[in-house]
């Protein structure tokens, strides 16, 4: 047990040590919620539920911190470590590969719940947040959503030969999802057949719960976004655990 706080306080303040990973985790998304509360305000418009721009935006940029944890930060710190043969001493050091994981997962959660406070803090404090939602049920998709993208990083982590294509396959993965899963733009205006397609993308079925969870949707009316979640953690964690290499 102590092995593994050791090894995630020091994955954790590695993190914010590297100014990519900080910025996109911590700043860029209370950033958005500046500018865009900037233009647009928050004030409920018509046919949004009593809801405004911010409010409707927030589960977007939830999932947009997740994401640049999962997908950023954990598959190119694993390939670095891979890279300089970190992975290699790891595994024969008194330390089992559960811990080794364990503390990469929980560095990751406390990462994105410090940008997901910062966040929300900020929408709070600077345009009136609301939240009509349960939030044992935002807790839940919060929580599916993280370990989903976490197993989706670990399957990237697993292909990716090197650092420098680690960092290539991340930017080609994360801005589809970016500007296609509703994370920065609402999926409301984009056309109905790249929302048929962006469906299929791993971050659109975490925004979709999340919203769900905020406006008071019942999952059940989400079902579809639910195996897909499902289906994206399992096919995910298949190929982490069977392509999954040390040096």
């Amino acid at each position: 047990m102590r092995s593994l706080v050791r090894l995630t306080l020091t994955e954790f303040l590695l993190e914010l040590r590297e100014p990519f990973s900080a910025f996109f985790s911590l700043v860029f998304p209370p950033l958005l919620v500046v500018i865009f509360g900037s233009i647009y305000g928050n004030t409920p418009r018509p046919g949004s539920g009593g809801f405004g721009v911010i409010d409707l935006a927030v589960p977007g940029y939830v999932t947009m911190v997740i994401a640049t944890v999962a997908i950023f930060n954990l598959p190119i710190a694993l390939a670095t470590y891979r890279e300089r043969g970190v992975l290699r001493q790891l595994a024969l050091a008194p330390v089992s590969p559960i811990a080794l994981f364990a503390s990469q997962l929980a560095a990751r959660a406390i990462l994105s719940a410090l940008g997901i406070s910062f966040l929300l803090l900020t929408a709070e404090l600077g345009y009136g947040l609301r939240f009509a939602g349960s939030l044992p049920s935002a807790l839940a998709a919060g929580i599916l959503g993280f370990l989903a993208m976490m197993a989706f990083g670990f399957a990237l982590a697993a292909l990716v030969p090197s650092a420098r294509t680690a960092l290539v396959v991340a930017f080609v993965v994360f801005y589809p999802m970016l500007f296609f899963s509703g994370m920065a733009l609402p999926p409301e205006i984009l056309p109905a057949r790249v929302r048929e397609l962006a469906e299929f993308l791993p971050a659109t079925p975490i925004v979709t719960l999340l919203r769900a969870a905020w406006v008071a949707e019942p999952w059940s009316d989400h079902w579809r976004a639910l195996l897909l979640l499902a289906a994206w953690t399992t096919g995910s964690l298949a190929i982490a655990t069977r392509r999954f290499r040390w040096q």
